[in-house]
């Protein structure tokens, strides 16, 4: 299976910036184990694998506010106003990514300091690392369904429920946070998955245990491996917002995919299943509408030269058309009749009862199935430059008798 290289990142100015990296795969299987230092380190790993980073979740801000707009270019003008009263700092200095909309009615936001997404990336670039997406690690908590999960490091507190963005609570001691992280607002108790180290257990086992009095259920898991042997399987599974969009985008990859080439084809092969079905469709309707088309033109033939042969009625009145090109008195009538064959073909089930011409002026009476149908005829006709007014409108037979009028402008 495909290999990916998470590299977590901590802190966020580039004299403190710490990382620790691991490999998987997309069956969420680890590849060796966690290592730390410098970037340049990680570099070697990376060569010919994409690379997905992580940064702290406390500089990330993840919400899902619901957007006047669900997509295109307003969409990013609007996202910075429907967080600028959850940002502290001004919008200006902030860079917004939006994410994939799922049934919730909100839209995946994630809001990020400038300077920190320039200082990242400076350091991944000296390192000569070039990242496929970016992470919030909150968004790499795992989900617990009908439940909440608490991801546990230090004092900080990752928190997930279902149906709502990924929070971050820092409290110190560590019950407060744990309290703030439980208060779901509702009294019903839940359902509580709890991950954190070993170290951190044997140092709050007591207060750890105590939530069960708090909760519907409470399961500790352990981290034996550290955090990154959670985050980054979770990552390549989980859907999330990538903050590499806008002006900090892949160039030639907007987006990582870690699925195996046999799913793509699979795509690949349905796509042009469907395209190949829908151009059928589409020369089925072009040639019922040449058809309908040729009948109308027959029905004008009829009207325009009775008790001629019909033969081929569309080469005839091309041909008579042609003839009588270059006649001042039959040019009006030549755009006259173009007018009214291009009208007629946009009102289907419309036929031409009588007409009549005379100095420019070509009179009609039509049945159609609808007024909509003869507004439609008036509405081509003006558009190919006639002045063409209904001067009438009489239901007849469960249909529409029409009087209509077009003038020639020329």
């Amino acid at each position: 299976m495909a290999e990916a290289l998470v590299i977590r990142l901590h802190g966020n100015q580039p004299d403190t910036l710490q990382a620790e990296w691991l490999l998987v795969d997309t069956a969420g299987s680890r590849h060796g184990n966690v290592e730390s230092g410098p970037l340049a380190a990680a570099a070697r790993t990376a060569a010919g694998r994409p690379v997905i980073v992580l940064v702290p979740g406390t500089d990330v801000l993840l919400a899902e506010p619901e957007l006047p707009v669900k997509s295109g270019a307003r969409l990013a003008q609007v996202v910075p106003f429907a967080l600028e009263e959850q940002i502290a700092s001004d919008v200006e200095d902030m860079h917004f990514a939006v994410g994939r909309r799922d049934s919730r009615p909100g839209t995946p936001v994630a809001a990020v300091a400038l300077a920190a997404m320039n200082t990242w990336l400076a350091a991944l670039k000296a390192a000569g690392i070039a990242p496929a997406a970016m992470y919030s690690e909150s968004a790499a908590v795992p989900l617990t369904p009908n439940g909440v999960t608490l991801f546990v490091e230090g004092v900080r507190i990752h928190v997930l429920r279902a149906g709502a963005p990924p929070t971050v609570v820092e409290a110190e001691p560590l019950i407060e946070g744990l309290q703030v992280a439980l208060a779901s607002g509702s009294e019903t108790r839940e359902n509580v998955a709890l991950f954190m180290s070993q170290d951190d257990y044997e140092r709050d086992r007591d207060m750890i245990e105590g939530l069960r009095e708090f909760t519907a259920s409470l399961q500790v898991k352990l981290l034996a491996e550290g955090p990154l042997a959670l985050l980054a399987v979770t990552i390549v599974k989980q859907a999330a917002t990538n903050l590499l969009q806008g002006p900090y985008a892949v160039a030639g990859s907007m987006k990582v995919s870690l699925a195996p080439w046999r799913y793509a084809a699979m795509l690949a092969g349905a796509f042009v299943i469907v395209h190949l079905g829908v151009k059928g469709v589409q020369f089925w309707k072009l040639g019922a509408a040449e058809v309908r088309l040729d009948s109308e033109i027959a029905a004008v033939f009829s009207q325009a030269m009775p008790g001629a042969r019909q033969v081929n009625a569309r080469s005839q009145v091309e041909g008579r058309l042609a003839q009588l090109r270059g006649s001042s008195v039959t040019g009006g009538l030549m755009t006259s009749l173009g007018a009214l064959g291009e009208a007629i073909a946009q009102a289907p089930e419309t036929s031409v009862e009588a007409l009549s011409y005379r100095t420019d002026v070509l009179d009609l009476r039509v049945l159609a199935p609808s007024v909509d149908a003869l507004d439609r005829i008036q509405h081509v006709a003006t558009e190919r430059g006639m002045n063409a007014v209904i001067q009438s409108a009489t239901p007849r037979d469960a249909k529409v008798e029409g009087r209509l009028q077009f003038k020639t402008t020329g």
